[in-house]
């Protein structure tokens, strides 16, 4: 365990082999790095790489993020750096990218950043091992796509992130994963003027749950006084034997409220407060 600021315990102290790489590390500043890299720049045998490497990781100077695969804590935080769950991403080789209310924060949809990183996945897919100091939350989806998800720079690293469609779509799938009705309010009032509605519903009609993700969508633009666009509205409308579907969560706002007629979407939350919640 590395010793504390104000003490200076063996667990900090250094081998000349050890000094050697992180006066590497130190110089180079890499986000992430893997044994391959550090025996590559340092000219070292495999073993000694991997032997280094590991016991700088049990003294606190590196945490290991998967197999092979290292992120740098460094001297100026006493070796204890909380974990960076962007870098980890980074070397992650299963299926995924960054969703829900995280990406909505990286594309300025929310205001308030989630204290884990959400994280959509394939179902069954477990974190590894490394990852248990990480504040990154897997999220199962049994139809995972990547689709409409494209790698991009955020936090000095380049990470798979959910576009602004597959936000709008996940979050209007699993509201309750972005604060509920009124944090998806929140997310279709400040989206509405950039999404490509088109790609929106070509995102939408590969689920099963499009049609009814796009009423609560056109539900709550036509509550927040904005146009229905009609590539959504086509999507979203709904015949006159339709069952509704509840805007909210019936748990929490429980079940009654009026119809919208053209969308069938039952409202059992206050518009007035929705449009409340969007002006602050």
């Amino acid at each position: 365990m590395a010793a504390s600021p104000n003490q200076i315990g063996p667990s900090r102290t250094l081998s000349r082999r050890e000094a050697e790489l992180v006066s590497w590390l130190e110089l180079e500043r890499p986000k992430s790095v893997s044994l391959a890299e550090i025996a590559s720049a340092l000219d070292w045998p495999q073993k000694r790489t991997y032997d280094v490497a590991s016991r700088l990781a049990k003294k606190g100077w590196l945490h290991r993020t998967r197999a092979g695969h290292y992120e740098p804590l460094l001297g100026e935080s006493a070796g204890i750096l909380v974990p960076n769950p962007w870098v980890a991403l980074t070397s992650w080789k299963v299926p995924h990218y960054v969703a829900l209310a995280s990406a909505a924060y990286e594309h300025n949809l929310i205001p308030d950043r989630p204290g884990a990183v959400q994280v959509c996945v394939p179902v069954g897919t477990t974190a590894p091992a490394g990852w248990r100091e990480l504040a990154i939350t897997l999220v199962p989806r049994r139809a995972f796509q990547l689709d409409g998800s494209q790698p991009a720079e955020s936090h000095g690293v380049t990470v798979r992130i959910a576009g602004i469609e597959r936000v709008l779509l996940d979050s209007a799938t699993m509201p309750g994963r972005v604060g509920g009705i009124f944090g998806l309010a929140r997310i279709v009032n400040r989206s509405s003027e950039r999404v490509d509605w088109r790609r929106f519903a070509e995102l939408a009609k590969k689920t099963t749950r499009g049609a009814a993700v796009a009423r609560r969508i056109a539900a709550l633009l036509e509550i927040l006084g904005q146009e229905v666009p009609p590539t959504l509205a086509k999507l979203a409308s709904a015949g006159k034997g339709a069952p509704p579907i509840y805007l909210g969560s019936t748990r929490v706002h429980g079940r009654r409220g009026e119809i919208l007629p053209r969308w069938r979407v039952q409202l059992n939350v206050s518009p007035e407060a929705l449009r409340e919640e969007v002006t602050h």
